[in-house]
């Protein structure tokens, strides 16, 4: 019998109660274990599908039947009618207008939208059936930068909307507010007749005019005073300038794709990546400067009994008020910077 050497590395034999017995060479775990790695990103990939199919199949099995919605284009898996939008979504709208009528029905992903094309149609959302469908889809941009839903543009329909359209409506847009304000536009379209009338032969843009007017007289009866010049101004106002590259950068952000807007089960990835990253910072220097404006008038030796401001601070933790609401800081706040973004934006 041979001799064997159980401290050889190359001995496939092994000594069991002095008997020799035989195994087969042991294999690498690489070798072994790559029928399962080639396998995994098939694995993931199937599951990806599912998590992104299996919710909205149950929803179409469980309310299909119910659902009337109007015609419109078939879609794609997952992203639905967002590749049909192309660069230009308003002139593909018309086009889808002209083929499926006034009212359509487009999927953006797992939204479900129907477009109204006509100004009859608008009519009958705007004010016949208003009240059903003055809610607003969830939207990254707004949860960050416009206080969480706190303003009065996506808010969702509730006592704080109410609340915040009582206000606007009583204290901004209403009759009274506007003879208040008569002599404020007066001032104003003066201002602008005047700064047009110094550029007399020259070519001016009208744009930066003459939303500075409107602005001005929309800070006037909020704030009590002008907030905003035009390029070369004789004085310029440091948070005229802030303003305007807030304005800026956020309508920026605004226009951002944010896929998990519209597929919900790929909604952690929009708090990755730098997109989100400008969203706070931006939202934290609007805060900022609201603050210091808020602070400033307040402070102010001019009391504007008849500001806009002023009306809040006093309305601020009346529930009566408020349609059940309560005016806090951070409404304030909210409500502030919607006016005074959409009176810029343009």
């Amino acid at each position: 019998m041979e001799a064997l050497d159980p401290s050889s590395p190359t001995n496939n034999h092994t000594l069991r109660r002095g008997v020799a017995t035989s195994q087969p060479p042991v294999q690498p775990a690489a070798a072994m274990d790559s029928p399962l790695l080639l396998q995994l990103p098939t694995i993931a990939i199937a599951s990806l599908l599912l998590l992104l199919l299996v919710p909205r199949l149950l929803r179409c099995l469980l309310s299909g039947s119910r659902r009337r919605l109007p015609p419109g284009p078939r879609g794609w898996p997952v992203l639905g009618n967002l590749p049909h939008l192309g660069p230009k979504p308003h002139q593909t709208l018309s086009a889808m207008a002209r083929t499926y009528g006034p009212l359509f029905h487009l999927r953006l992903g797992y939204v479900d939208v129907v477009v109204a094309a006509s100004p009859e149609m608008a009519s009958l959302f705007l004010k016949t059936h208003d009240a059903n469908f003055c809610n607003r889809p969830p939207n990254t941009g707004a949860w960050y930068m416009a206080y969480g839903y706190q303003d009065l543009v996506w808010a969702p329909y509730g006592p704080l909307w109410r609340m915040l359209r009582k206000i606007c409506t009583h204290h901004l847009f209403s009759p009274k507010a506007l003879d208040d304000s008569a002599a404020v536009r007066r001032e104003e379209l003066a201002e602008l007749a005047g700064s047009l009338a110094a550029s007399a032969g020259q070519v001016v843009e009208l744009g930066e005019p003459l939303t500075v007017c409107t602005a001005n007289i929309l800070t006037r009866a909020m704030l009590g005073r002008r907030m905003f010049v035009a390029a070369g101004g004789a004085k310029g106002y440091e948070e005229a300038r802030q303003f305007k590259e807030m304005t800026i950068e956020l309508n920026t952000l605004a226009g951002v794709f944010m896929v998990g807007d519209f597929v919900p089960a790929l909604r952690w990835m929009n708090s990755r990546g730098e997109t989100v990253a400008r969203m706070r910072k931006v939202a934290q220097r609007y805060d900022e400067f609201l603050d210091r404006v808020i602070e400033k008038h307040l402070a102010s030796e001019q009391h504007h009994d008849h500001d806009m401001l002023r009306v809040l601070v006093g309305l601020k933790g009346d529930t009566a008020a408020g349609e059940g609401a309560q005016l806090t800081d951070t409404v304030i706040k909210a409500l502030l910077l919607v006016l005074l973004y959409y009176s810029t934006a343009c």
